[in-house]
């Protein structure tokens, strides 16, 4: 499979090998690389503008042998995922090695990030929803004309059962919502796929709205049900 053919949730912050070939040529300034060192093993993360990034952790010439560098306390280089998105990848399984170089990089990436935004990029029901370059982008359904119509939303995290998040693009129809416009929006099934569809939006709701949604979000917060799951309260 390529790795835009796998879902997110599938290798975000685990391991994948990608068959690099000449992207591996990027890293001769932090390790030497063999002619036949065509595939990285790579981890990923969100970078600071949202894009999807791979950290590259080892390279080597199969995709079983792919450990050299692993030891090397460095990340070896950045692979984007316009670099890689077309490319062959297997997901890897992960190690002491890979762990132990990984995760503390990975956490100095997402450090200050908001801990609700960082879980949604585990959901595997987002998946299928997600900007491939941007995957806090997902689509997000807006009842107009009495039709769903579905627009990017940029999500900033979760309040209660809603994804939260903000319009990433002007409807055609004046509707009263605007690009960059607040959204809290609820998951429901659209066959066996999970859809968003946007209860609330805008930033003029009237009394009654902005009563309504915060009774939800109270009553689920009791409930201990967040847009995640079930919570268990102490």
């Amino acid at each position: 499979m390529k790795v835009g053919e796998y879902g997110l949730s599938e290798y975000y912050h685990q391991y994948i090998t990608i068959e690099a070939d000449d992207l591996t040529d990027q890293l001769k300034d932090q390790i030497e690389i063999h002619e036949d060192d065509c595939f990285a093993l790579c981890s990923s993360y969100c970078a600071r503008d949202g894009l999807l990034e791979f950290n590259v952790l080892a390279v080597g010439p199969t995709w079983q042998e792919c450990t050299r560098g692993l030891d090397d306390e460095k990340m070896l280089g950045i692979f984007t995922v316009d670099q890689v998105i077309d490319r062959e990848a297997r997901i890897a399984e992960s190690s002491i090695e890979m762990r132990e170089k990984n995760e503390p990089w990975l956490e100095r990436r997402d450090y200050g990030t908001d801990e609700d935004l960082l879980k949604t990029r585990f959901d595997p029901r987002l998946d299928p929803l997600r900007d491939p370059f941007y995957p806090d982008i997902v689509l997000t359904g807006i009842v107009i004309d009495h039709a769903v119509q579905e627009y990017d939303m940029h999500i900033t995290g979760v309040r209660g059962p809603f994804l939260t998040g903000t319009l990433e693009e002007e409807p055609e129809e004046d509707i009263g919502i605007h690009f960059d416009d607040p959204v809290w929006a609820l998951p429901y099934l659209n066959g066996n796929e999970c859809r968003l569809f946007a209860l609330f939006a805008g930033e003029n709701l009237s009394p009654d709205q902005i009563a309504a949604r915060d009774r939800i979000i109270k009553e689920m917060d009791k409930a201990g049900i967040t847009f995640s799951g079930i919570s268990i309260r102490s």
